[in-house]
C-alpha cells in the first residue's frame, strides 16, 4: 500500500503543514458514500472524474462574504471537537474581549 494509499481522507502532518490528500480516482467511492451516509439525497455517478474535481475544489474555496470558505467551516468544527475531546496543547487564551 502506497503512502498515498494509507493516508487518502485522512489528516496528516507532512513538512510542517496538515495535509489532507484526496486522489482523484476515491472520488467515484467519495460520492457513493456520501449518498449511502445520508449527505446528500440523491445517488449520482461521476460522468468526468477531471471536471468534478474541479468542480469540487472550486466549492470547497468559494468564499462567503465575510471571506470563509468549507475549509474554514470545517477547521472550525474540527478545533471545536479537539477541545470537547480533551486536546492537548491549546488552552483559553486569557483576553476573551479581542
Amino acid at each position: 500500500m502506497s503512502d498515498t494509499d494509507k493516508h487518502s481522507g485522512r489528516a496528516i502532518i507532512e513538512d510542517g503543514a496538515i495535509v489532507i490528500r484526496i486522489p482523484l480516482e476515491y472520488l467515484d467511492t467519495i460520492v457513493e458514500g456520501a449518498w449511502a451516509a445520508s449527505g446528500i439525497d440523491v445517488r449520482y455517478r461521476i460522468t468526468d472524474r477531471s471536471v468534478f474535481a474541479q468542480e469540487l475544489t472550486h466549492s470547497l474555496n468559494a468564499e462567503e462574504e465575510d471571506g470563509t470558505t468549507l475549509i474554514h467551516r470545517t477547521f472550525d468544527a474540527a478545533i471545536n471537537d479537539a477541545i470537547e475531546q480533551g486536546a492537548q496543547g491549546i488552552e483559553e487564551h486569557e483576553d476573551q474581549d479581542a
